[in-house]
C-alpha cells in the first residue's frame, strides 16, 4: 500500500503543472510511503504523476513508481497489492511483453495495454491507480471492487487532480478551502461523508468498485464495473460450508504475499480468531505475531484478557496496549494529530484504539497486518441485522401499508409522548408519511428530525429541503431494478457494502493504519469469497438463529483441531462457547470522556470558532448538551459526531 497522487491540465491549456505542487501534495502523504518516493511528468507538461512508496512487494529499486511500460506509453501511479500478479505475469510474458520489475504494479502497466479500461475485470486485489495513456491521451483511475483503497478527486480551475488522501488535494496554492454544506449534512448521519461527496467543496471520491476516466479536453466519464448484488449459487447445499471455508482459507493465503512481516489484529472474537487459526496452518511452523489493544479503568467489557487467553491457546506471539482516557486526550485535544491521521472526520471512537494497535505493530517491525472488516456485513453477523429482519416482518413491513396521512398522526402522537421515543420508529413513521423507504444501517448519527434542533437558522436555509434520504435512494433504486425479488436481508446487504463499509469501516481501517505505515488486508472482504457469501440464502447465514453462524461454525472445527490441551482446562469453555458467545464489540466509554476534559475542549472549540461555526450549528444548543448530563450511550455518540468535525475544521482551516 502507497499513497499516489497526480494533476492534469486539461482544456486548451496554456500552462505546465506546477512541479513545486505536486511535490507538496507528494510530501503531504510521507506516511503513506516512509521507503521512497517519486514523480513523473510527461513531456509537454499536460500531465505529472506522484508517489509515495510503503516498500512490501520487491524491496528493490525496481519496485520505484511511477511506472512505465517499454516505450513510455503508459504510466501508472498504483496503491494497493494484486494478489493474482503472478498469474497475469505469465500470460503477459507468453504475449510478448517485457518486465524489469518483480511488482504487482508492473502487471497493471502491460495489463491495461491489452485490455485497456477492462484492466480491472482481472484485478484480483485491493486497489486505487491512476494510468496515463499517451495514446488516447487520457487518465484512467480506478477503486478496488469492494473500496479497501480511497480515492479522491476534483478540479481546481483547469486542473484535474486525484490522491489517496483529501489533505494532498487541498494543498494544491489555489484550492478554496470552502465546506461543501450537503456533505455536512450527510456527515451527520452517516459518521462519515459519503461518495461522491466530501467535506471539501469541489473534492469528490470514487466509490467502490467504480472508475473514471478524464480526457485532455476535460470530458469525464464514470463507470461502476462491480456491486455487491445478490448471486446465483453454482453448488449444492451441502457443499456450501466446505466452499467457505476453502473461500477463507485462499483469502488469507492471498493476503500472506509480502516480502515484509505479516501479523493479524486479534480481539479474541470469532473473525480475528478465525484470521489467526487460518494464518497459523497456511504459515506452519512459524508463529503468528498478533496484535490486541484493550481498555483501562472502563465500565466497558475489556475482553483484551480473553483475546490474551486465546493467544496463548493458539500459540501466537503476542502483543498487547491499552487505550486510556489521558492517552485519548492526548491524541484528540488541541496537540493532538488523530484528527490529522484521519484526513477527513470519521465519527468512530475505534480509531483511537485502531492507531494505537497499528502503531504497536510498526513498533515491533510488522508492516502488514490482516483485519476482520467485512464479516459482519457479508453474513448478517450485527445483532441490528437480526433485530431489523424481525422487526422488518412484525412491524416494518405493517407500517409501510399504512396510509401516509395515518404515519403522520401517529409520528406527530409519538414525538409528543412523554416517555423515550424510539428514535428508529419514529424515522420509519416520518419516511412512511413522506411516501419513503426507511435508512437501515448499523450506524447512524442524526435522524432527520434530530438535525434541526442543532442546526442554526441560516445553515437551515442553506440546506433547506435536503434529506440524506437521497444518499440511499439510489441504492434502493439500483437493487429494485437488478433483482425485483431481493428479499430484505439482501437489500440492507447490498446498501451497507456500498456505503457504509467503504466509506466508514474500510476508510478508518486505511486511514489510521497508513497514517502508522502499516497496509491493512481484509481477508473477508476477497471479492470470490464477497460473491460467495452474496449467493447464500438467509437459512444458512443464520442457521439454527446465530448470527454469522457459518463462520463461527468453522472457527470452532478449526479450534478444535488446533488445540494442544483440552480448551476447558484453559478458559473454561468448549470451543462453540467460545465463539457462538453474544458478540461485544468495541464499546468506548463516551459519556465518560465527555464528562472530562474532552467536553472542555469541545467547549474551548465553540469559543475559538464561534463566528465559522456559527454558520452552521445552534452553539447555544450545543452548549447546553453539553453542560447537562447526558442521559443516555446515544446522546454522548452524538456530540462525538459534532467534536470530530469541529476539531478537523480547525486543523484544516476550512
Amino acid at each position: 500500500m502507497c499513497g499516489i497522487c497526480g494533476i492534469l491540465a486539461t482544456g486548451e491549456a496554456d500552462f505546465l503543472v506546477e512541479k513545486t505542487t505536486l511535490d507538496r501534495m507528494v510530501q503531504s502523504m510521507a506516511a503513506r510511503g516512509p521507503d521512497g518516493h517519486g514523480t513523473w511528468w510527461s513531456s509537454d507538461g499536460a500531465v505529472g504523476l506522484g508517489h509515495r512508496r510503503l516498500a512490501i512487494i520487491d524491496l528493490s529499486d525496481h519496485g520505484r513508481q511511477p511506472m512505465s511500460n517499454e516505450d513510455g506509453t503508459v504510466w501508472v501511479t498504483f496503491n494497493g497489492e494484486i494478489y493474482n500478479y503472478r498469474e497475469l505475469r505469465r500470460e503477459l510474458e507468453a504475449s510478448g511483453h517485457v518486465f524489469r520489475s518483480n511488482t504487482d504494479t508492473e502487471c497493471i502497466v502491460h495489463l491495461y495495454e491489452e485490455l485497456g479500461e477492462r484492466v480491472v475485470e482481472k484485478l484480483d486485489g485491493d486497489f486505487a491507480f491512476a494510468v496515463w495513456d499517451a495514446r488516447r491521451r487520457c487518465l484512467f483511475l480506478a477503486r478496488d471492487p469492494l473500496g479497501v483503497k480511497p480515492l479522491y478527486y476534483g478540479w481546481i480551475g483547469r486542473e484535474f487532480v486525484f490522491a489517496s488522501e483529501l489533505k494532498a488535494i487541498i494543498t494544491h496554492p489555489r484550492f478554496r478551502r470552502q465546506i461543501d454544506d450537503v456533505a455536512l449534512y450527510h456527515y451527520l448521519t452517516f459518521l462519515a461523508v459519503p461518495a461522491p461527496w466530501t467535506l471539501a467543496e469541489g473534492i469528490s471520491k470514487l466509490r467502490a468498485g467504480e472508475s473514471l476516466t478524464v480526457y485532455l479536453d476535460g470530458r469525464t466519464t464514470i463507470r461502476r464495473y462491480w456491486e455487491p448484488l445478490p448471486r446465483e449459487n453454482d453448488c449444492a447445499p451441502n457443499e456450501w460450508d466446505e466452499r467457505l471455508q476453502d473461500l477463507f482459507d485462499r483469502a488469507v493465503s492471498k493476503r500472506m504475499l509480502s516480502d515484509v512481516p505479516v501479523g493479524v489484529l486479534f480481539s479474541g472474537g470469532v473473525d480475528s480468531t478465525l484470521n489467526a487459526m487460518s494464518f497459523a496452518e497456511i504459515a506452519g511452523q512459524n508463529p503468528v505475531r498478533a496484535f490486541t489493544v484493550g481498555m483501562r479503568a472502563s465500565r466497558y467489557s475489556d475482553e483484551s484478557t480473553f483475546a490474551e487467553q486465546i493467544a496463548r491457546v493458539l500459540g501466537l506471539e503476542w502483543y498487547k496496549t491499552e487505550l486510556t482516557e489521558s492517552a485519548l486526550r492526548e491524541m484528540m485535544g488541541p496537540q493532538g494529530d488523530l484528527v490529522e491521521r484521519q484526513d477527513e472526520p470519521l465519527a468512530d471512537p475505534v480509531c483511537a484504539p485502531l492507531h494505537l494497535v497499528t502503531a504497536l505493530a510498526r513498533e515491533n517491525g510488522t508492516v502488514v497486518l490482516q483485519a476482520g472488516e467485512g464479516a459482519d456485513e457479508t453474513l448478517c453477523g450485527y445483532d441490528g441485522y437480526r433485530r431489523w429482519m424481525s422487526r422488518h416482518s412484525s412491524l416494518w413491513r405493517p407500517l409501510s401499508a399504512l396510509p401516509r396521512v395515518l404515519a403522520r398522526l401517529g409520528y406527530h402522537a409519538l414525538m409528543q409522548s412523554p416517555r423515550h421515543v424510539d428514535r428508529k420508529i419514529a424515522d420509519v413513521l416520518l419516511r412512511r408519511s413522506q411516501g419513503k423507504e426507511f435508512f437501515i444501517s448499523e450506524a447512524v448519527g442524526y435522524y432527520e428530525t434530530e438535525k434541526s434542533p442543532l442546526l442554526s437558522q441560516e445553515y437551515r436555509q442553506r440546506v433547506r429541503g435536503l434529506d440524506s434520504y437521497e444518499v440511499v435512494a439510489p441504492y434502493y433504486a439500483r437493487i429494485r431494478e437488478a433483482c425485483p425479488r431481493a428479499t430484505f436481508l439482501q437489500t440492507l446487504t447490498y446498501i451497507e457494502l456500498s456505503l457504509r463499509l467503504p466509506e466508514l469501516l474500510l476508510m478508518r481501517a486505511d486511514k489510521i493504519a497508513m497514517s502508522n505505515s502499516v497496509e491493512l488486508r481484509v481477508p473477508f472482504l476477497d471479492r470470490a469469497l464477497v460473491e460467495f457469501t452474496l449467493s447464500l440464502p438467509e437459512s444458512f447465514k443464520l442457521r439454527d438463529g446465530v448470527s454469522k453462524e457459518p463462520y463461527k461454525r468453522l472457527a470452532a472445527r478449526k479450534l478444535e483441531r488446533r488445540l494442544r490441551v483440552p480448551l476447558a482446562e484453559e478458559l473454561g469453555k468448549t470451543p462453540k462457547d467460545v465463539f457462538y458467545r453474544r458478540k461485544k464489540g468495541f464499546g468506548a466509554p463516551i459519556q465518560d470522556w465527555f464528562e472530562g476534559p474532552l467536553g472542555n475542549d469541545m467547549r474551548d472549540l465553540m469559543k475559538e470558532q464561534q463566528v465559522d461555526l456559527s454558520r452552521y450549528f445552534d452553539l447555544d444548543q450545543i452548549a447546553a448538551c453539553l453542560d447537562r448530563r447526558m442521559a443516555n450511550e446515544n446522546q454522548a455518540f452524538q456530540m462525538w459526531v459534532l467534536y470530530c468535525f469541529m476539531r478537523w475544521k480547525y486543523r484544516y482551516g476550512f
